[in-house]
C-alpha cells in the first residue's frame, strides 16, 4: 500500500487515510475484488468495474443511519439521471450487516459487496486503490466514485465523514464530465 496518507475528519476527530484518490483517467487495478453480501451471487472483480459508467459506493459501517442512507440516496438519484449505470455498494462489514438495509429497503436493486474475509493483500489493493482505507483499520472510509469503461471519472472522499456524503453533487460532477467528453 502506498504511504500517501490524507487527513479526513469524523466529527471534531481526525483520521488518516491511507491511499491516493483516484484521478480523472486512472485505470482501475486488475486485482480488487469484495465478495458477495446483497443481491450477488458473485464477487466484484475489476471486470465488473470496466463495462460503461459504473458508480461504486464505500461504505464504512453499513449498519449505520449515514451508510444505509448513502445507498437509498445513490441508487434513486443516480438512476433518475444515469438510467443505464451499474451501482455497486462496498461495505467493510461482514454479509449479515447487509439484512438492515434490506429490511428498510427491500426495494433496492444494486448488489451491495462485502471486503470482510478478504485476504491482508486483497485488502490493501483495495483501499489503495480508493484511496479509501483507513490506518490501521480493517475499515474503509464513505467515498463515491464513478467509473466510466474502466477509468476513474470522478473520485468525491468527503473531507467530513461523520454524516451523509452529498451524493446529488457527486452526480452532477459525473454529469458534467460526461458533458465533456
Amino acid at each position: 500500500m502506498t504511504n500517501k496518507k490524507r487527513k479526513v475528519y469524523l466529527g471534531d476527530c481526525s483520521i488518516l487515510l491511507e491511499g491516493e484518490k483516484p484521478q480523472y483517467g486512472q485505470r482501475v487495478a486488475n486485482n480488487i475484488i469484495a465478495k458477495p453480501a446483497r443481491k450477488a451471487k458473485s464477487s466484484l472483480c475489476s471486470l465488473s468495474l470496466s463495462k460503461g459508467l459504473v458508480i461504486v459506493s464505500t461504505l464504512p459501517n453499513i449498519r449505520s443511519f449515514a451508510c444505509s442512507q448513502q445507498v437509498l440516496d445513490l441508487e434513486l438519484e443516480a438512476k433518475k439521471k444515469f438510467p443505464n449505470c451499474s451501482i455497486f455498494h462496498i461495505a467493510s462489514d461482514p454479509k449479515s450487516g447487509w439484512k438492515e438495509v434490506d429490511k428498510l429497503h427491500p426495494f433496492l436493486e444494486s448488489p451491495g459487496f462485502t471486503l470482510d474475509g478478504l485476504s491482508k493483500g486483497q485488502l490493501d489493493t483495495f483501499k489503495s486503490c480508493f484511496g479509501v482505507g483507513v490506518e490501521n483499520e480493517k475499515r474503509i472510509a464513505h467515498g463515491l466514485f464513478a467509473l466510466l469503461d474502466g477509468k476513474f471519472i470522478v473520485s468525491y472522499i468527503p473531507r467530513q465523514q461523520f454524516g451523509i456524503p452529498n451524493v446529488k453533487l457527486f452526480l452532477n460532477k459525473i454529469k458534467a464530465k460526461m458533458h465533456q467528453n
